[in-house]
C-alpha cells in the first residue's frame, strides 16, 4: 500500500513539475518584438499602440500634485552651445529635427546640433543589434548602434527623448533600465559627453490609452528625473513647456489631436527651443 501511496505521489509531483515548467517558459516569452515594425513613423507607432493598450480604456490626465515638480533653471545659452550637440528620440524629436533644419533657413537654430531620430525608437529597441529592419537612426549613410554614432560624431553634449514607445511594453521601471543601460553604452564610448535627459510630453485630450496616458507619462518623468539625480545627468522639463492646465498636449502645439494626439506644430518646437536656449547651460 505504501508503496503504491509513494509511486502515485511520484507521478504527480513529476506531472507538476511538468507544468511548471511549462507555464514558466510561457511566461518567459518576449513581447512582441518592436524591431520588426515599419518604418513609416504614424502606420507604425499607431499599429504599435493599438496592437498592445485598448483605446477605449484611456484615463484621466494626471491630478497637479501627480505633476513633476519645477526643476531649477539652467542659464541661457547661445546658438554656439549647441555646436557640439546631438539629439536623440523618436518620431517626437523627428519633428523637432525638420523644424530646426527648417528654421537655419533664415538664421540661427541650436547651433550645429545633429539629430538622430527614427520613428517608433525606444531604449529597448537602441539596445539591440543592427540590422536592415531595426530602427536605429542612419547617419551620412550609416546605420549603427547610437553610442557608436555618437562617438563618430563626436558629441560632448547628448540630448535624449525617450520612453514614449517603451512605457507600454516595459513599464514605467523596465523602460528606465533600458534608459540607464542606454546612456551607459554611450558614456562608455563617448566619457566625456554631457547626458541632457529630456522629459517625455503628453497627449493630447482624448488620445490616452490604457497604459500609455498622461498619468504613467508623468511617473516615468518622475522616475527620469531621479535617475537623473543619482547618475548625475541633467533633467531638462520640455513636458512643462507644453503641457496645458488640465495635464494634456497643448491643442494649439499638436499637430495630430485626431490620431495619436503627441506630435508637434511648429508652435510647439518653438517653445521646446526656447526652453533650451533658456535653461540648457
Amino acid at each position: 500500500m505504501k508503496k503504491h501511496f509513494f509511486r502515485l505521489f511520484a507521478v504527480c509531483l513529476i506531472a507538476l513539475l511538468v507544468l511548471g515548467f511549462s507555464a514558466c517558459k510561457d511566461n518567459q516569452k518576449e513581447p512582441a518584438e518592436p524591431a520588426t515594425m515599419v518604418m513609416d513613423t504614424t502606420i507604425s507607432q499607431q499599429a504599435y499602440l493599438s496592437e498592445l493598450v485598448d483605446p477605449a480604456a484611456a484615463t484621466t490626465p494626471a491630478a497637479p500634485e501627480e505633476r513633476p515638480s519645477p526643476t531649477q533653471p539652467g542659464k541661457p545659452v547661445n546658438g554656439m552651445f549647441f555646436d557640439d550637440a546631438v539629439f536623440v528620440g523618436d518620431s517626437v524629436s523627428l519633428k523637432l529635427n525638420y523644424y530646426v533644419s527648417d528654421q537655419r533657413s533664415y538664421g540661427d537654430c541650436l547651433g550645429k546640433a545633429k539629430f538622430l531620430t527614427s520613428g517608433s525608437l525606444g531604449s529597448a529597441m537602441a539596445l539591440e543589434a543592427v540590422s536592415s529592419e531595426s530602427l536605429h537612426p542612419t547617419y551620412q549613410g550609416q546605420k549603427l548602434r547610437l553610442e557608436d554614432t555618437i562617438s563618430n560624431i563626436g558629441a560632448k553634449k547628448v540630448f535624449i527623448m525617450l520612453g514614449m514607445n517603451d512605457i507600454a511594453v516595459y513599464g514605467i521601471e523596465g523602460s528606465l533600465d533600458n534608459y540607464e543601460e542606454l546612456v551607459a553604452d554611450i558614456l562608455e564610448k563617448s566619457p566625456d559627453a554631457v547626458i541632457y535627459a529630456q522629459s517625455c510630453t503628453p497627449m493630447a485630450v482624448g488620445c490616452e490609452r490604457s497604459v500609455l496616458n498622461n498619468k504613467n507619462i508623468v511617473k516615468y518623468n518622475n522616475a527620469l528625473k531621479q535617475r537623473c539625480a543619482e547618475n548625475g545627468w541633467r533633467y531638462m522639463d520640455i513636458y512643462s513647456v507644453v503641457v496645458d492646465e488640465n495635464g494634456y498636449l497643448r491643442a494649439d502645439y499638436c499637430s495630430d489631436p485626431e490620431d495619436m494626439g503627441i506630435h508637434f506644430m511648429d508652435a510647439g518646437c518653438k517653445a521646446w527651443v526656447d526652453y533650451l536656449m533658456n535653461n540648457a547651460g
